[in-house]
């Protein structure tokens, strides 16, 4: 007979104990590592499959840090994009609890936060590459999955191109078919139209047409 693991060991120990104790163990365990309780609390908010948890999510996957110039820098931020990807794991786990449409928004909000975090975070190491990819497979997937017409999706392709200092490239990363691909390139040809009355050139024609407009 094979010679049991510790955890084999553990698990007939715990069984053997009353499932409030037990209860009372784990709990005290999570709370006392930092790690441990920032996973199990994301855990027990995505248990409710809400798309607001799910968003909830980014701000505790993704909080807010200056991370510029520091002791330890990469190491800090080594961890603070390991930890982003442990929370993002879960997501991506329960992720199916949402609709095709509350996926691809949440994935869109994703990208946002974190082109919001690393203006201050200096991740020249690249920590967050790995994170990065995953999000973006998953969202061009999601993309090429909306019921739009060719020209909506060329136009939302062309509307994305240079939004994001962190995100796919358009239109390498998307992978397009030949149709939207043509319908891609005659968005991006197309002239823009101009909106409203062009700005002076500098200031001082700028104070001119302000002075000469409340003249009588």
């Amino acid at each position: 007979m094979p010679k049991k693991t510790l955890s084999d060991q553990l698990t007939d120990y715990f069984s053997e104990q009353p499932p409030e104790q037990v209860a009372q163990w784990l709990a005290a365990t999570i709370v006392a590592d930092r790690g441990l309780k920032k996973v199990w609390q994301a855990r027990m908010l995505l248990s409710g499959g809400k798309p607001g948890d799910f968003k909830k999510l980014l701000t505790k996957a993704l909080p807010k840090k200056e991370l510029l110039v520091t002791p330890n820098l990469w190491r800090k931020v080594g961890h603070y994009f390991y930890e982003a990807e442990c929370l993002f794991d879960m997501a991506f786990s329960q992720i199916d609890a949402l609709n095709d449409d509350q996926q691809f928004q949440w994935l869109m909000q994703a990208f946002e936060r974190l082109n919001m975090v690393v203006q201050t975070i200096d991740d020249s190491g690249g920590y967050r590459l790995g994170l990065v990819h995953e999000l973006g497979e998953r969202l061009v997937a999601s993309f090429h999955q909306k019921p739009w017409s060719v020209e909506k999706k060329a136009a939302w392709l062309v509307e994305h191109q240079f939004k994001y200092d962190v995100f796919p490239y358009i239109p390498a990363d998307f992978n397009l078919p030949d149709d939207l691909a043509q319908a891609f390139e005659k968005a991006v040809s197309r002239p823009k139209a101009k909106k409203g009355k062009v700005p002076p050139d500098n200031i001082s024609h700028a104070l001119m047409d302000a002075l000469n407009a409340k003249k009588p």
